[in-house]
């Protein structure tokens, strides 16, 4: 998965900020900064600078399309399949058990509360997919912008 856009902070000796339009694809999934709605269409995502891109240049970024299929299972697959364990799991194990009063609801919030499980466990697990940065972008190449060269 190739972007384009512009660094707009060098933030380390091998990581910037890069600024990009929001893709369809990536709608809310939660790695940008910037921006929490939906109608905001201009993003800034932290990414792998290993070529030395400086603030300002336009650059072409790219994400192995496995990686950014298991970010997507990560970010809401996980919680999806917590909440269906916790529900469907626990009105199993209710009924088994005797309990026939509001055994529905009780369920649906034993679900909500695995769901929130896998959240937390998404969370304390970020510093460290972070630092590995299997999952960040890498600037792949500066781009030459066209019409600033005609203005020069």
């Amino acid at each position: 998965m190739n972007q384009n856009g512009y660094i707009v902070e060098v933030t380390s000796e091998n990581t910037a900020m890069f600024k990009m339009q929001r893709q369809s694809a990536c709608a809310s999934c939660g790695k940008c900064f910037g921006s929490k709605s939906s109608e905001s269409q201009d993003i800034i995502v932290e990414v792998s600078n290993d070529i030395g891109a400086h603030v300002g240049d336009h650059v072409e970024v790219s994400m192995d399309q496995v990686n950014v299929m298991k970010a997507v299972g990560i970010a809401y697959g996980f919680p999806l399949i917590a909440l269906i364990i916790g529900s469907v799991g626990s009105y199993y194990i209710l009924q088994a058990f005797g309990l026939e009063k509001s055994l529905e609801v009780l369920s649906f919030f034993i679900g909500i509360i695995f769901t929130g499980a896998a959240y937390y466990v998404i969370k304390r697990k970020d510093a460290a997919m972070r630092e590995s940065k299997k999952y960040m972008p890498t600037v792949t190449r500066i781009l030459i912008d066209l019409n600033l060269a005609k203005d020069v």
